[in-house]
């Protein structure tokens, strides 16, 4: 194990107490056991030093058995999420449109869109229901605070599933 000149500086009770926090919580990570050292004891490392002091018979990413790795957790409640939003459209005849568009988060899809000159709540409603199919795995619904998404387009939506 390589220790740098400034790692090597830090006393024994310190690479100690190191070791035994990684021992307690492997799937912490670097940053994470120096940021507890630093909020709940006051002493600050840097995650290069954790690194240098970690235990060689624990793996600095092994997730414990039973556990998933965090790509998989940040991937799974992506698979049930839609974002939408509405552009603006400026044609050659200088009209307005409205594109609405609903992209599906986990494979980065464009699941919907569709441009009209005036959007309303119903027709936005419409495009929900065109788009989205009854059996769908959606749980979430990512929009901003336009006008267009008001309450009551999110209850019919909620009442959708």
């Amino acid at each position: 194990m390589a220790v740098s000149t400034t790692a090597a500086r830090i006393p024994v009770r310190l690479r100690h107490l190191i070791a035994e926090m990684v021992r307690e919580n492997p799937t912490g990570g670097q940053a994470r056991i120096a940021n507890e050292l630093s909020l709940k004891l006051g002493i600050k490392v840097s995650p290069r030093t954790v690194r240098a002091y970690w235990p060689s018979q624990i793996p600095p990413s092994q997730p414990r058995p039973g556990s998933q790795s965090w790509q998989t957790f940040i991937h799974n409640p992506a698979q049930a999420i839609v974002a939408c939003d509405f552009m603006v459209a400026i044609t050659a005849r200088f009209r307005v449109l409205y594109v609405l568009l609903l992209i599906d988060i986990g494979s980065r899809r464009i699941v919907h869109f569709n441009v009209t000159e005036h959007p309303t709540a119903d027709w936005t409603l419409q495009q929900f229901r065109e788009a989205i199919p009854s059996d769908h795995g959606y749980r979430f619904l990512v929009h901003d605070g336009d006008s267009i998404f008001s309450r009551e387009v999110d209850e019919h939506l909620q009442a959708l599933g």
